[in-house]
């Protein structure tokens, strides 16, 4: 009996150890994502575009729009959202708004149309900061 005992024990902590490196780092699973996100986009015709993105944690959002200096009016988006295999990227199901979005540590990066980084002089206007 204290044999087969040991037996199990050692099999488990074997087992044990071996699933500790199969668990994938990746915002998703790692950073609490849920919450509101704002920033200033650049705009073409405006000094820029106030963004406040809302994520849910039942895959809920909600984005608004507000350019700066053309009026009081603001655009309004919700809908639902998916993570991308690797965890790291929300995909919104909207046709209409840019769908990709990086998720980090208290930050949301607006992606291009395909799902790429946005680079060159204006990229770091494209992260949004988490509201505290």
């Amino acid at each position: 009996m204290k044999k087969n005992f040991l037996s199990i024990f050692f099999a488990l902590l074997v087992l044990n150890f071996f699933s500790c490196g199969t668990t994938k780092f990746s915002p998703k699973n790692k950073f609490d994502w849920t919450g509101t996100y704002t920033g200033v986009i650049p705009a073409a015709d405006a000094p820029g575009i106030n963004v406040e993105v809302t994520l849910n944690n039942d895959g809920i959002y909600k984005i608004s729009y507000q350019y700066i200096e053309r009026g009081d009016d603001l655009f309004i988006n919700t809908g639902t959202f998916t993570w991308n295999n690797d965890g790291s990227t929300i995909i919104l199901d909207s046709k209409e708004l840019p769908p990709y979005y990086k998720v980090g540590k208290n930050t949301l990066t607006q992606l291009d149309m395909s799902g790429k980084k946005i680079v060159g002089t204006f990229a770091g206007n494209y992260v949004l900061k988490k509201a505290e």
